[in-house]
């Protein structure tokens, strides 16, 4: 079987976000996007994955995504997203009338349109998120045109009156295959996230005004620090700061800190009050996400979480170099690459489609380890796939991880139409000036040098690889990319 090979080293290790047609809503933030922030806690998967929530299209005539499984788009893989309270996420500030909703593809994919869809006036928050929660019509669709968008998507929305906490629901709906994208995103319209019947006047209370941020963050050990900044247009506000030190692994629930600090900043500042109002306009501390309110006429604009945090001594290393897939010849594959640790290392290593199916997995204990792993893949396909590593130690603390994506092509895949398949070949053969060629190692066609240039595209050995072209060290003496 031929190799594909692409060259990867890693020293320190980031996660690298899928590059095939994939997206997710960046502004105003999606509960996804709100997780690869660290702006929601205990999210999964997902906080690596923002972009791949994506599922059947047909929402909200057909059955998928489920209801109750809105956010996750009904991915297994996903399910936190589906974890619905008043004061589980992180919300934007939202006022009715026009806004810009931005969509970031990792990769750009022809587009059928980009809708949005809102939550009725009176919906309840702690309920899961289903169909009958939602206005089923969109209060903004986008015409994609079936061209691929930019990378950076802006649109401009008019978005409907309502109070209170709400949830909007953006679909991408992909026209050159059958699925689309879905992203929530958690909004607030004002009186501390608490819905108000409008039938039912509106307390007027003191604290007017809602900070941008909110008091919430991480999950946290004994002996870090949860600190709370406040800025205004000249800055942070040196005075209002306001930290917690986490005296149990119980009060480093991200929830019970968030109650405790906002307690503490209450208790502390007379000009601030941290909590979730409700409908006398009071406002109290929660377990959960918490805002921040000010009078009118404050000078204070927002608020922000930041940590010292007492991390694990992490003494062990992974690099990762030459990973190579071979090409797919009746459902089977294999995925290589070279390992290089330092210490005692646990490796994990998942292969799955674009879809997210496994088709093959490894884990391996490792010791100061020099050497290459292959996997083996299983009724796969051509098509995108990606290789996902994990890397822990001893004492379980996870040091690193990485996704790859990998292209695999079929070994019996046919030159495009009206080329012809370059192969090395046997003995001496000639090709004429200006005859195009589909190189299989690179996926990419190429045109010997037109007339009057008679050179090596046109003669040359089973051993003269120098001048293949695209591979050979001096192909371009003798051939022309045209892809």
């Amino acid at each position: 079987m031929k190799r594909s090979k692409i060259a990867f080293a890693i020293a320190t290790l980031t996660v690298a976000s899928s590059a095939f047609a994939h997206g997710y809503i960046e502004s105003p933030a999606s509960r996804a996007y709100m997780c690869k922030l660290g702006q929601n806690i205990d999210c999964g998967n997902v906080e690596y994955e923002p972009q791949s929530v994506e599922r059947a299209s047909g929402f909200p005539a057909n059955s998928l995504p489920p209801d109750g499984e809105l956010a996750s788009a009904g991915i297994a893989n996903y399910s936190q997203l589906d974890r619905q309270s008043l004061n589980a996420w992180t919300k934007s500030p939202m006022t009715a009338g026009p806004h810009t909703f931005t969509w970031y593809h990792t990769a750009p994919h022809k587009t059928t349109n980009w809708r949005y869809y809102i939550t009725k006036q009176n919906w309840n928050p702690n309920k899961p998120l289903t169909r009958d929660q939602f206005e089923l019509t969109p209060f903004c669709s986008v015409n994609g045109n079936g061209q691929a968008p930019a990378a950076r998507q802006e649109m401009h929305c008019n978005v409907p009156e309502r109070t209170g906490y709400q949830v909007i629901y953006g679909v991408w709906e992909i026209a050159d295959t059958a699925n689309s994208f879905y992203q929530a995103i958690d909004v607030d319209f004002g009186h501390g996230g608490h819905n108000v019947p409008d039938e039912t006047p509106a307390v007027v209370s003191e604290w007017s005004k809602t900070l941008t941020g909110q008091v919430a963050g991480n999950n946290l050990q004994p002996g870090d620090k949860a600190i709370a900044r406040f800025f205004d247009a000249h800055g942070e506000v040196l005075n209002m700061r306001t930290s917690l030190t986490i005296s149990s692994a119980q009060q480093g629930d991200a929830n019970q800190w968030a109650f405790d600090l906002a307690e503490s900043i209450n208790a502390q500042h007379s000009d601030v009050r941290v909590g979730v109002k409700d409908e006398g306009g009071n406002v109290n501390p929660v377990h959960g996400a918490n805002s921040v309110f000010v009078r009118e006429g404050s000078s204070l604009r927002s608020v922000a979480i930041s940590y010292e945090e007492q991390k694990p001594q992490v003494n062990e290393t992974l690099q990762v170099s030459n990973v190579q897939y071979s090409k797919v010849e009746n459902g089977k594959a294999t995925v290589s690459f070279h390992v290089n640790t330092s210490g005692d290392v646990n490796l994990e290593a998942h292969v799955m489609n674009h879809m997210g199916a496994d088709k093959g997995y490894l884990k391996q204990d490792l010791n100061n380890a020099n050497q290459d792993v292959t996997m083996t893949l299983n009724d796969v396909t051509a098509g995108h796939h990606m290789l996902k590593y994990y890397a822990t130690n001893k004492a379980g603390t996870l040091f690193a991880q990485d996704v790859i994506d990998m292209m695999l092509e079929s070994a019996n895949a046919p030159a495009p139409a009206g080329q012809y398949d370059y192969s090395f070949p046997d003995g001496v053969s000639s090709y004429k000036a200006g005859t195009v060629v589909f190189q299989p190692k690179d996926g990419k066609t190429y045109q010997c040098k037109p007339f009057p240039y008679s050179g090596y595209c046109m003669q040359y050995s089973a051993t003269a690889h120098q001048f293949e072209p695209g591979v050979g060290s001096h192909w371009k003496e003798a051939w022309v990319l045209k892809n």
